[in-house]
């Protein structure tokens, strides 16, 4: 076996030649350009090599994967914002735009059966007759008193819808001296003077005319609306 010096340690101070250190008697040394060196050396360089090609795959698998993922960090957050977004406006529309659709209350004018409704007031039209003053008493017994009317409308409305037939209405007075009253009380303000020399007037025509208290007629009662509060759902 040829004799090589080998230097064993990386401390320069404790450095040895090879030849005086003990060694097992079983221990073989094999010399410079051995083929078993040749073998550990290919060996150690195929280790080397697997393992700089596992780094690179690992390193490759890495570098793919990471600009998918960083794409899917960048939607997840573009769609939370998008999502705040949306609902901070929809919380904002109630409020700035048109409001909730609510029912309001409100007062509704109704007439009783076989009343008409005009203006503030109902009206009944009668197809009996009587004289002025049992008249009056049907009227008061249903809560009214014969016709009133205080503007041309009603006036005009009273007129059309009596037809033919002539109807007593409340005004009245105590002789041709006098004022023509209601039946409340309060003086007519003259808004169509009646004609005649009578003390009861009654709708004849297109006119107001006045006749005699005994004369048999149709009348017409007139009431205040009866007001209830209602719902009246808001439009949207």
């Amino acid at each position: 076996v040829q004799t090589t010096t080998a230097w064993l340690g990386r401390s320069f101070s404790n450095r040895r030649p090879l030849a005086e250190v003990p060694f097992p008697a079983s221990l073989v040394f094999f010399p410079p350009g051995h083929p078993v060196w040749s073998r550990a050396f290919f060996e150690r360089d195929i280790s080397a090599l697997s393992v700089k090609n596992r780094q690179g795959k690992y390193l490759r698998i890495i570098s793919a994967e990471s600009p998918v993922k960083l794409h899917c960090c960048y939607g997840v957050i573009a769609f939370l914002s998008v999502a705040v977004i949306a609902l901070f406006v929809a919380l904002l529309l109630p409020r700035a735009g048109k409001p909730e659709e609510v029912s309001i209350k409100c007062v509704c004018a109704f007439c009783p059966r076989d009343w008409i409704g005009v203006g503030s007031k109902c009206f009944n039209f009668s197809e009996k007759v009587e004289n002025w003053t049992s008249s009056q008493t049907f009227c008061v017994a249903q809560g009214a008193q014969l016709a009133r009317f205080d503007i041309p409308e009603e006036l005009e409305f009273l007129k059309r819808y009596k037809g033919e037939h002539d109807h007593w209405i409340g005004l009245h007075r105590k002789s041709s001296e006098h004022h023509w009253m209601w039946t409340d009380g309060t003086e007519y303000n003259n808004l169509t003077s009646p004609r005649g020399e009578g003390e009861c007037a009654y709708l004849s025509g297109s006119d107001i005319s006045s006749g005699r208290n005994y004369t048999h007629r149709r009348w017409i009662c007139s009431k205040p609306n009866s007001f209830t509060a209602c719902d009246v759902p808001k439009q949207s």
